[in-house]
């Protein structure tokens, strides 16, 4: 039968969790759903997760274990499939993938609730562990990888705090199943986050190190050495559970997990960029800037009042309980599991605070993974300082600690909602993030006209905002349709030459220009300081000004690749009477020459086509200069218009006809008598005649 108290329990946790749903989702529709997402790591994982979404759509749920299987994965496996099967499950884009950072942050919840109150057996102790949780600021971190941010910094945070949770559950490893359980979750968090393995193996290798300390110590207590040696083999069992699941994918994505950690956090010189671009120039700096972070940034003031109410009150009730019984004899208040549940969550916090010390790149994002460990680590320090209740604890010191754990579990709820009820920063950027997604949409619906539906992107900043993960996310949460634009120039922090980002131009079918300074700790902007003028140059000439959006303080210039529209082909072939192109008159008078480019099959050809263009007019016709020219298996078509008087219609139609072609023989009643040439274009470009 279930107790009053836990029955009591459950429906306060079913409220406090709707009434979290509920701000949940009136924040996101008021502060987040209107506006295009922003940080390069969160569009990342958003088209990542809407590209499955729709492999799946498409070609069924064989792509998960595609997915899976994939060797291309540097940060983790799991978090874009969570988020695919949410879009899946719930519908809608967005929504779906945040409501998984939700129903972890539940999930943290209830484990740190149902923790606190098991270990230390006590309800106090569960409400003022979950009002900790809520009165941390990490959910609401305005840096991004809170709760509103599609990324797995704010899972790891709530599921390195159950696996912390586990093993308190476990009584430090003297339980089998809790142990097994540790290590199932914890392969879940590292499978999510692969760096996290470090933290927990590290973590579970510095509290191996010490109970074998204290089974030498120990080593006359026939019971203490009992306990101690079965925590070493259930802690060997639970981080081999652990790994056998993960080891496989680690191995399988060794390469991509060496590129992203190694080269980018070790070796390459991106790591003192990112540094320098928060400041970071000496020893103490690297030292001290996540302990800074992880109080300011995550933890925040209401947490640190919440913490010193709770053991000022855990103090205040072991004085009054001294005084209570000053006459009787206390039994020894300590054995080894309350200094070792303090020691675990000290290593809990500490690991992973120097792994990322060590990492020379630094970002305020990732410090509040140790949030869950710091509430409990409290709760800890709180129950070694607060009577037993085995003490008879009377009336006066119980409602003393009761009205303690009300006061901490209000100040979180309170932290919650205040939080929710206030605009976010991008509030005062509405206007600006307005004519962002207008921006968006302008780029969606030109590569939708034209047929682009993986166009190359250049700027000439590197922002949350202008990035080549906004028009794709944006363009798929307006229309379901999955645009994705491939970034070019612009696409990293370090810089490139002239002739490097002239040339990734010329691959571009967007370039946006800004007029925003090009100042900043990038190498990026050192350099294209030095040469913006030949880039704008350059894009006047051989694009097309599409649209110039004023945001309040720059103006971004957007140009489009001019490009011919192509008809009739079939099948994915040319025919020999059956390639039209059509480009507006102003257009083709300002780039008459027009390059189609494509692949072909030179073993059925008889020989290389010659290749006539055909201008079409009301009642008359031209022919213009077109030559077919053979590269290897492709093939690239020219066609110069200068020389030839336009119609002065608004858009010119110019039929491709061919004197070489083969025919497909095929078995049975049916035969293809389809006079094929080559493989339809892959490539149409309109260039100026040099």
């Amino acid at each position: 039968m279930i107790s009053q108290e836990k029955r009591s329990d459950r429906t306060i946790l079913l409220v406090l969790i709707a009434l979290e749903a509920l701000l949940f989702y009136s924040f996101y529709i008021r502060e987040v759903a209107w506006y295009p997402p922003d940080n390069f790591d969160q569009a990342s994982y958003l088209l990542e997760t809407y590209r499955l979404q729709e492999r799946i759509f498409d070609q069924g749920l064989g792509h998960i274990w595609r997915a899976l299987s994939s060797n291309q994965h540097g940060a983790g496996v799991l978090f874009p499939i969570e988020g695919a099967i949410a879009g899946i499950t719930i519908g809608g884009a967005r929504l779906p993938q945040l409501s998984v950072l939700f129903l972890s942050f539940v999930a943290l919840q209830i484990a740190v609730f149902s923790t606190a109150r098991t270990i230390w057996r006590d309800r106090v102790y569960g409400y003022i562990a979950l009002g900790l949780i809520l009165s941390q600021t990490t959910l609401w971190f305005p840096g991004g990888g809170g709760l509103f941010d599609f990324r797995m910094d704010f899972l790891a945070y709530c599921f390195y705090g159950i696996w912390a949770c586990a093993v308190l559950g476990s009584h430090l490893f003297l339980d089998r199943f809790w142990s097994i359980a540790s290590g199932l979750i914890g392969s879940f968090l590292v499978l999510n986050r692969f760096v996290t393995g470090v933290y927990i193996l590290g973590v579970l290798l510095g509290f191996a190190v010490v109970c074998s300390i204290v089974l030498w110590v120990g080593r006359r207590r026939a019971d203490l050495r009992s306990r101690m040696r079965l925590r070493l083999w259930h802690l060997g069992l639970s981080a081999c559970i652990l790994m056998i699941p993960v080891a496989p994918f680690l191995i399988r994505n060794w390469k991509a997990i060496h590129g992203y950690y190694v080269m980018g956090h070790a070796v390459g010189e991106e790591k003192e960029i990112r540094a320098a671009e928060l400041g970071i120039r000496d020893l103490s700096g690297h030292f001290s800037f996540y302990p800074k972070s992880i109080f300011e940034d995550h933890l925040g003031k209401i947490f640190i009042w919440g913490a010193g109410i709770a053991i000022v009150c855990a103090l205040a009730a072991r004085l009054l309980s001294k005084f209570r019984y000053k006459t009787a004899k206390l039994p020894p208040r300590f054995d080894e599991i309350l200094p070792l549940q303090i020691l675990f969550l000290l290593g809990a916090i500490l690991g992973p605070v120097l792994v990322l010390t060590a990492d020379i790149s630094k970002s305020a994002v990732v410090g509040g993974v140790v949030g869950g460990p710091v509430s409990l680590l409290v709760v800890g320090v709180m129950a070694v300082a607060a009577p037993r209740a085995s003490l008879g604890v009377d009336r006066f010191t119980r409602r003393l600690l009761t009205a303690g754990a009300l006061v901490v579990f209000a100040f979180g709820c309170v932290n919650q909602f205040s939080h929710a009820s206030r605009h976010w920063e991008e509030y005062a950027q509405r206007n600006d993030l307005k004519r962002l997604a207008d921006l968006n949409a302008c780029l969606t619906d030109l590569a939708s006209e034209n047929g682009w539906s993986s166009p190359g992107i250049s700027y000439d900043v590197i922002t949350g905002w202008l990035n080549a993960g906004s028009p794709t996310i944006s363009a798929f949460e307006g229309s379901g349709k999955l645009i994705e634009f491939h970034p070019m120039l612009g696409n990293g922090i370090l810089g490139v030459s002239r002739e490097q980002a002239i040339s990734l131009l010329e691959q571009s079918d967007f370039v946006i220009l800004t007029t925003l300074p090009k100042v900043g700790t990038y190498p990026f902007y050192k350099h294209i300081s030095e040469y913006w003028n030949d880039l704008k140059v350059w894009a006047d000439k051989n694009m097309i000004i599409a649209r110039i959006v004023t945001f309040s303080t720059f103006t971004a210039t957007v140009y489009v690749r001019p490009v011919a529209m192509v008809s009739g082909t079939e099948g994915g072939w040319v025919t020999r009477h059956g390639l039209s192109l059509a480009a507006p008159h102003e257009t083709l008078k300002r780039f008459p020459v027009i390059r189609v480019t494509g692949s072909a099959d030179y073993t059925r050809l008889p020989g290389v086509p010659a290749v006539t263009a055909t201008i079409d007019a009301v009642g008359t016709s031209q022919t213009a200069p077109a030559l077919f020219r053979r590269a290897a298996d492709a093939y690239e078509i020219l066609i110069d218009t200068s020389s030839t008087n336009l119609p002065s219609a608004n858009q010119i139609q110019i039929q491709l006809d061919f004197d070489t072609y083969f025919t497909i023989n095929k078995k049975g009643h049916e035969r293809d008598t389809r006079e094929l040439v080559v493989k339809a274009p892959t490539h149409v470009q309109l260039l100026r005649k040099e």
